[in-house]
């Protein structure tokens, strides 16, 4: 246990004049981490340990209790449904954690922290709110009139997981077969429009900085997102994110699909589509001439992925609804489908070619191989 005497000391001598939004940012980069623990052992006296002091600073100036889950390369997600209940992802899989916050108060304190800490507010008009913490991990915050405190927190990962070769990739991590992800490979460099599709946490980010790997080093990319999420592995990315305001996006993706049209893009990569605008921009921009795009979409299938596509556009209102489909069909040219399986993995689950009838699934998790390649598609991968 930590010695609360011992931290209220320090609160007053360290941490009393600084705004905790403040010390939250400084404590995400790891110099400044560094810094701190140095200064709360100098003030702590020479018998404070080098565990206790971690502990005091994750108490004094970063997320308290859940800051060692937010430390482990190992942890995914952290959940955080009440004081005493805190759970984590770990290789796939939920478990609870012992970890438990004095009380709501001290809770909710961090939420409201998180929140400042990204120039964002909760108030009772709008009492949640998501955003993306400085480490590059998106929180997402509920408190009262309609629930919580609780705290969601998705961490980011740095790391680029190749489509084949040895682990950690989908191929030796039984993702995907060596068929597929040579296809899939094929599909990126004789630049076929991708959709990658998929629940939450379904590993759609982590796909499509694989697929954006195979792009040739030559190409300018654009990579455009609500919160940068997406590191990739390439010499030639420019990276565009959405601006928050009081009343949501102030800068959305839409804008910045509009926008990188006139920055000489060689191919466009969207985050995920969500909104009716988002689709409308997107496929505009498809339709300019501007091939081997990637981007995701929260679906059940990869036919659902269509007709969410077609969803969102039919409430743009832009298109006679006799052309919706045949719009959306003209757009992408392969959708991935991914989910988890029972043990957790995220696993590609099916791979569809779109037609000009719909899609038309080539190969399902299961197969060794994928069946012949539609017309269309063989037309595309020469």
């Amino acid at each position: 246990m930590i010695d609360r005497t011992l931290v209220s000391r320090l609160r007053r001598e360290i941490a009393a004049a600084v705004p905790g939004e403040e010390l939250l940012r400084s404590y995400a980069d790891p110099r400044q981490r560094r810094l701190l623990r140095e200064r709360v052992r100098t003030v702590g006296g020479v018998g404070l340990d080098e565990p206790t002091a971690d502990a005091v600073c994750a108490d004094l100036f970063g997320s308290g209790p859940i800051q060692r889950y937010l430390d482990d390369d190992e942890v995914t997600d952290v959940l955080v449904n009440g004081a005493d209940a805190v759970f984590v992802e770990r290789r796939g899989r939920l478990e609870r954690t012992d970890a438990r916050f004095r009380d709501e108060q001290e809770l909710a304190d961090l939420v409201y922290r998180i929140a400042a800490s990204v120039g964002r507010e909760l108030t009772i008009e709008r009492p949640f709110v998501d955003a993306r913490m400085r480490d590059g991990s998106r929180a997402n915050a509920v408190v009262a009139p309609v629930g919580g405190p609780t705290l969601s927190i998705r961490k980011f990962r740095r790391v680029s997981i190749p489509l084949r070769g040895p682990a950690p990739s989908w191929v030796a991590d039984a993702g995907l077969p060596v068929a597929c992800a040579e296809l899939l490979e094929r599909c990126v460099v004789k630049r076929a429009d991708l959709l990658v599709s998929g629940a939450t946490g379904s590993g759609k980010s982590t796909l499509l900085r694989s697929l954006a790997a195979a792009v040739p080093p030559e190409e300018r990319l654009i990579v455009i997102e609500d919160t940068s999420e997406l590191v990739l592995p390439h010499p030639h990315v420019v990276h565009l994110e959405c601006v928050p305001g009081r009343e949501g996006a102030a800068v959305g993706v839409a804008d910045l699909v509009e926008n990188a049209l006139r920055m000489r893009p060689d191919r466009i990569i969207v985050g995920e589509v969500r909104t009716p605008r988002e689709a409308s921009a997107l496929l505009e921009a498809l339709s300019t001439g501007h091939e081997g795009a990637l981007t995701s979409l929260h679906a059940a299938s990869a036919a659902d992925a269509l007709v969410r596509l077609e969803l969102l556009l039919s409430r743009a209102a832009e298109l006679a609804p006799a052309s919706v489909r045949r719009y959306v069909l003209a757009a992408f040219d392969v959708i991935v489908h991914l989910a988890r399986d029972r043990t957790g993995r995220r696993v590609v689950r099916e791979i569809a070619a779109v037609e000009d009838d719909g899609a038309r699934v080539i190969w399902r998790a299961g197969l060794s191989l994928p069946e012949r390649v539609p017309e269309r598609l063989r037309s595309i991968l020469g």
